[in-house]
C-alpha cells in the first residue's frame, strides 16, 4: 500500500524529496587506493585507458551485486607530496562487501596499473581528507544513489534550484555530482525551515569560499594547483547549502531569482568572487534582512569568520590574522550570547522554558561561571554587564560548543511555502 500522503513516484512532483533511503554515513565505508606511478607536475594528466575502463564496468557490476555506492578518481594536490591518481569506493556495508561488489573490474584494474591501499575510513573522516588535497576527476554512483541521483539531475525543475546545472555544467559533470554526493551523506541543512545554526553555516560556507578564492590570487599560477581542491570542494559544499534556499524562493512571490555561481572551466578568482557577491546580495535581499536580526547577525558572523570557524582552514593564517578574526568574532558572539540569554531568562520568568533549554543552559554557567548571578529577572543591562567579563579566547571556545546550540534552542525558526520533504 503506498502512502496516502506521498505520491507513489515520489519524483513527479513540483519538487524533488530528500534522499529517501539516506544511509547512516558512519555506515558508509570509503577505500581508496594509489593507481599508478606518481606524476611529474601538477599538469592535469589523460586519465589511462585502464581508469577509463574501469570506469565503463564499475556501476554495472556493482548494480549486478544489489550494492549501493559511488567511486571516486581524483588527483592528488599535497602541497608536499608528488601528484598522483587515487580511486576511492564508497559503499553502504563493510570492507569486505565492497571487494566483492567491484571484484571484477577492480581485479582488471590491478592487472593493468600498480596499486597500493592508501586509507580505509568512513564518509565522515574521509571529507576532510578530500577537501585538503583531492581534485575530483570522475564520480559514478549505483544502486539506491545512482537511482536518486539521475532523477535530481533529469528533474524538470533542476535547473531552476540545482546550483550546478542552473550554472550550464552537464548533469554528468563531476563538479554537477558533488553537491548531490554532499547532499545524500553531508550534514542536511534547513529541517523544518531555516534555524539559527543553518544561518551560521551558509555564512561560513560563502566565506570560506571568498577566502579560497583570494588565496588563489595571491599565491598566483604556482600556488593555484594546491588550492584547487579546496576551490572544487567549497564550492561544492555551498552549491549543496544553497539547494534548500533555492527551493524556498521559488514559492517566495515577487523575490528575485538566485543567481548562478561561477563553474566555468575559463573562471578567474575574480570572477568567481563576482558570483559569490551576487550570491551574498540575493540571500541577504531574500532571507537575511532586517526582518530576522537573528538570522542575518548570524549569516553575517558566518562569512566574516569562516576560518576562525573552520580548523582546517587555520593553517594557512598567520597568528596576527588569527588574533584579528578572533577580536572580529567578539561583538558577533557576545550579540548572539546577550539575546539567548535574554530569551531564556524571559522564558523562565513566565515558565515557558522546556526542560532542554535549561538543561543546557546549566552546562552553559559551568563552562561560563561569570553567568552564574543572572537570574529571572535580569535586565539587558545586567545581561550585557556580566558578558563582557568574559574574556575573548573562552568567549571563542564555547562560542560553537555552546553558544551556538543555545541560540538554535531557543530562537524559533523560520518556516517556508516549499521545502523538501
Amino acid at each position: 500500500m503506498t502512502d496516502p500522503i506521498r505520491p507513489a513516484n515520489e519524483y513527479s512532483g513540483f519538487l524533488p524529496p530528500r534522499f529517501d533511503n539516506r544511509p547512516d554515513a558512519d555506515d558508509v565505508l570509503v577505500k581508496t587506493w594509489t593507481v599508478g606511478d606518481a606524476l611529474t607536475d601538477h599538469s592535469v594528466p589523460e586519465m589511462p585507458a585502464a581508469l577509463s575502463l574501469f570506469f565503463d564496468l564499475v556501476a554495472p557490476a556493482a548494480g549486478r551485486s544489489n550494492a549501493t555506492g559511488f567511486a571516486m578518481l581524483w588527483l592528488d594536490r599535497h602541497p608536499h607530496e608528488e601528484p598522483g591518481w587515487r580511486l576511492s569506493i564508497g559503499h553502504v556495508g563493510s570492507e569486505d562487501d565492497l571487494e566483492l561488489a567491484v571484484a571484477k573490474p577492480l581485479a582488471r584494474l590491478v592487472d593493468a596499473l600498480p596499486m597500493a591501499n592508501f586509507e580505509c575510513e568512513n564518509w565522515h573522516m574521509t571529507r576532510p581528507l578530500w577537501r585538503k588535497r583531492a581534485e575530483p576527476v570522475k564520480l559514478v554512483f549505483w544502486g539506491d544513489f545512482a537511482k536518486h541521483a539521475r532523477a535530481i539531475l533529469g528533474h524538470s525543475d533542476a535547473a531552476s534550484f540545482y546550483q550546478p546545472l542552473g550554472a550550464g555544467l552537464r548533469s554528468d559533470n563531476v563538479t554537477s555530482m558533488l553537491p548531490l554526493l554532499e547532499d545524500m551523506l553531508g550534514d542536511a541543512f534547513l529541517q523544518n525551515g531555516m534555524g539559527f545554526e543553518d544561518a551560521l553555516r551558509l555564512g561560513i560556507a560563502l566565506g570560506r569560499a571568498h577566502l579560497i578564492e583570494s588565496w588563489i590570487e595571491a599565491g598566483g599560477s604556482e600556488k593555484e594547483p594546491y588550492f584547487r581542491p579546496m576551490k572544487i570542494w567549497h564550492q561544492a559544499w555551498l552549491a549543496n547549502a544553497l539547494i534548500d534556499p533555492a527551493v524556498a524562493s521559488l514559492a517566495m512571490s515577487g523575490k528575485p531569482p538566485m543567481p548562478a555561481l561561477d563553474f566555468g572551466n575559463d573562471s578567474t578568482p575574480a570572477s568567481r568572487r563576482a558570483a559569490l557577491d551576487d550570491v551574498s546580495s540575493w540571500l541577504t535581499t531574500v532571507f537575511f534582512s532586517d526582518e530576522y536580526p537573528a538570522l542575518r547577525n548570524a549569516f553575517v558572523a558566518g562569512v566574516q569568520n569562516a576560518v576562525w570557524l573552520d580548523h582546517d582552514l587555520q593553517q594557512y593564517v598567520q597568528p596576527q590574522q588569527r588574533s584579528e578574526i578572533l577580536q572580529g568574532l567578539m561583538p558577533y558572539c557576545r550579540w548572539f550570547l546577550a539575546m539567548a540569554l535574554y530569551n531564556h531568562l524571559g522564558n523562565l520568568a513566565t515558565g515557558t522554558a522546556r526542560e532542554d533549554q535549561v538543561a543546557f543552559y546549566a552546562i552553559m554557567v559551568d563552562a561560563l561561571p561569570e553567568l552564574a548571578p543572572l537570574g529571572d529577572f535580569a535586565t539587558q543591562r545586567d545581561i550585557e554587564q556580566h558578558i563582557i567579563r568574559i574574556d575573548a579566547a573562552r568567549a571563542a571556545s564555547a562560542f560553537d560548543t555552546l553558544v551556538l546550540p543555545f541560540c538554535d534552542l531557543l530562537m524559533p525558526k523560520r518556516q517556508f511555502d516549499a521545502a523538501r520533504s
